[in-house]
């Protein structure tokens, strides 16, 4: 329900003078042989729905995992009559320009989207629109990329967020979005109104896929925090922001000081960031929480090995820690990515994210595990491709994203996995040390993960429960245990 993209972009081509409408796509995640699809039904409700509002343009951000179902919708849209435009952008339309002008579709559109969104509501030649990918006697043109394509952030209406106008395919229903929609099926039971202040990212992971490169841009703070206090007057159910920035700290130093007065002052709500260890210092971290800062994601990803070797990580073990306590220290909770299913990780490798999580103070902080997916022309797919290691991963970038899908594939072995993302941020250190050291090769190591694992998932679901059905408690007892947190010695 995040679609990010698509209130950006949807709100830029109000402010052109086009009537939107949003179209949310909710849909299960793809799983090994079940691939993500559109019944013949969802396709007729569609094509229906665009030619009773006389839609001219149909269009739709594509990530590589949904370039298969975009393909399936694009052709499905032309059977059923759909004569206006069809275009996609996106992720996969900037790493894969040719292969994203799909059977039925006209445009795609590499890097930024609202330049040559304009051009083409205006009528202008295909062949001057920058980051355009068109035909052309047969032929697929992919146009270069052009900096003008980096407008200023400043100059962008606010996205859109609205409830009853917008539509959602659901369950194979086209029905309103609306605010029950969105509580159901957003992150944070759609609470916490997600934001980006700036485009790009100061480093080069091999893994990542970026639309926006070059330096990095940021909107001025007056223009984020007007968004935020016209989001509160428009709809204050909302309790928190997520900034969905993938380094909020980087640039500069005054910005942020400004953002947090103004933050608590004009909008008072609490909000999350990403950040990057190496920015990450104390210092910062009371600025941050003066402004109502009060949970942070950050990236462990792998060991000190595979960081450096194979993700191209400037991370080690050592200035995550330093970052990670910093966070705790303040009161903040934590929430730690990692990157699992990866073909060349080995048992030290586990170990050493074991040992290093192990090192955290509890409680206060959570494990996010995502599966090393290699994406198309990036530098970790390049490297796979040449140590011909492709045909070994669980996950295929074209099925589903960041989980695992291809049967046979490497996957983590279960010990690791249940230690890592499930136990050690419920079990106290001393506890996990001798877990950690035994591995899985010992039985009753592997006794004791799965009896633990089986309380801690029963713990969560009462944890869950309460949060969703009794907010006012989960809040008493988030503050009772960071309280405890603080007070509790380290056994």
């Amino acid at each position: 329900m995040r679609a990010l993209t698509i209130r950006v972009l949807g709100a830029y081509a109000e402010s052109l003078g086009a009537r939107v409408t949003l179209l949310v796509i909710v849909k299960p995640l793809a799983t090994a042989g079940k691939p993500l699809v559109f019944a013949p039904s969802e396709i007729r409700r569609v094509a229906r729905f665009l030619r009773r509002e006389a839609v001219t343009h149909f269009g739709m951000y594509l990530m590589t995992a949904t370039l298969k179902p975009y393909a399936l919708l694009a052709k499905g849209l032309r059977d059923a009559g759909f004569g206006g435009v069809i275009l996609a952008g996106g992720v996969h339309a900037t790493l894969c320009p040719e292969e994203s002008l799909v059977e039925g579709a006209d445009f795609a559109v590499q890097g930024p989207g609202e330049l040559p969104l304009k051009m083409l509501f205006e009528g202008a030649d295909p062949a001057t629109i920058p980051g355009l990918v068109w035909r052309r006697v047969g032929a697929v043109v992919a146009n270069p990329q052009d900096a003008a394509q980096r407008v200023d952030l400043d100059s962008l209406p606010y996205p859109l967020f609205r409830f009853g106008r917008d539509k959602v395919l659901l369950k194979g229903r086209l029905r309103p979005y609306t605010w029950r929609v969105h509580r159901r099926f957003a992150d944070w039971h759609g609470q916490y109104y997600d934001v980006i202040t700036s485009r790009g990212c100061p480093y080069r992971c091999a893994y990542c896929c970026r639309v926006d490169t070059g330096a990095i841009r940021r909107a001025s703070v007056g223009r984020v925090i007007g968004e935020l206090t016209h989001l509160r007057a428009e709809h204050p159910e909302i309790a928190g922001v997520n900034i969905q920035d993938d380094a909020f700290f980087y640039g500069a130093e005054d910005w942020v000081k400004d953002f947090c007065r103004r933050m608590r002052a004009e909008v008072g709500l609490p909000f999350i960031v990403r950040m990057i260890p190496k920015f990450v210092t104390p210092e910062r971290l009371e600025l941050l929480k003066s402004g109502g800062l009060e949970y942070v994601t950050m990236g462990l990803e792998g060991s000190s090995r595979i960081n450096r070797t194979l993700y191209k990580r400037p991370e080690d073990k050592g200035s995550f820690l330093q970052a990670a306590r910093a966070v705790l220290d303040a009161g903040l909770h934590l929430s730690v990515d990692v990157i699992i299913d990866n073909p060349y990780e080995k048992e030290e490798d586990l170990r050493e994210v074991a040992q290093t999580l192990n090192a955290l103070p509890r409680p206060n902080w959570g494990v996010v595990a995502l599966s090393l997916t290699p994406f198309p022309h990036t530098p970790l797919y390049e490297r796979c491709a040449k140590d011909k290691m492709l045909g070994r991963f669980a996950t295929d970038a074209y099925d589903a994203m960041l989980m695992p899908t291809k049967e046979g594939g490497y996957t983590t072995p279960h010990f690791w996995r249940v230690l890592i993302t499930e136990l050690l941020p419920a079990i106290g250190p001393h506890m996990a040390a001798p877990l950690i050291a035994a591995g899985p090769n010992d039985p009753k190591a592997m006794q004791t993960v799965e009896h633990l694992a089986k309380w801690t998932r029963r713990v969560s679901k009462l944890n869950a429960f309460i949060r969703d059905y009794v907010p006012f408690l989960y809040r008493f007892l988030v503050r009772r245990q960071r309280r405890l947190g603080k007070s509790r010695s380290p056994k």
